[in-house]
């Protein structure tokens, strides 16, 4: 298992716990993932918890974590996209996205869920996601988009490859 499955396979299982029953403490999440055997640290466990958007909730004296509400997915997709996608390469009615290793998949994901008109499809290998579009015109639509999201999300925009010169 990779280090990326293995931390998809242990934040659902955080979830999966909070929402099933009240935990109050992190050492208390630590055995109840011990007991599924998945081991983690407190810092892992309070870095998981932090992406995940978990809360405190309060009652009175008694406090526990408190599952995010059900995220909007495409919000999600969106902020997966603003932080993995890297560069951009327009080749034609082609648009190449480079991401981190292993964040293809994720990222083609979230250009799927787009629904771009623009797109006719998309293909994910590791790090490199193929976007064909209808058109060359409609190619550099989508990388404008892309680049809007990235912006609009506080990420850098990616870079950009040779068919554009600079601030253009």
């Amino acid at each position: 298992m990779t280090t990326l499955q293995a931390k998809r396979e242990r934040q659902a299982a955080i979830l999966e716990l909070l929402r099933s029953h009240p935990v109050h403490t992190q050492e208390e999440l630590a055995r109840e993932l011990h007991r599924r055997r998945i081991e983690a640290d407190q810092a892992t466990i309070s870095r998981d918890l932090r992406q995940l958007g978990v809360s405190r909730a309060v009652a009175g004296s008694e406090r526990w974590y408190r599952p995010p509400e059900d995220p909007d997915p495409s919000s999600r997709l969106i902020q997966i996209l603003a932080t993995q996608l890297l560069a951009t390469d327009l080749v034609g009615s082609m648009l190449v996205l480079h991401t981190p290793i292993g964040a293809a998949a994720v990222v083609g994901a979230a250009v799927d869920a787009l629904r771009m008109p623009q797109v006719a499809g998309t293909v994910a290998g590791d790090d490199t996601i193929f976007v064909q579009a209808r058109s060359a015109r409609e190619a550099r639509v989508v990388r404008e988009r892309l680049e809007r999201i990235c912006q609009e999300q506080g990420a850098p925009i990616p870079l950009a490859g040779p068919d554009r010169q600079p601030g253009g």
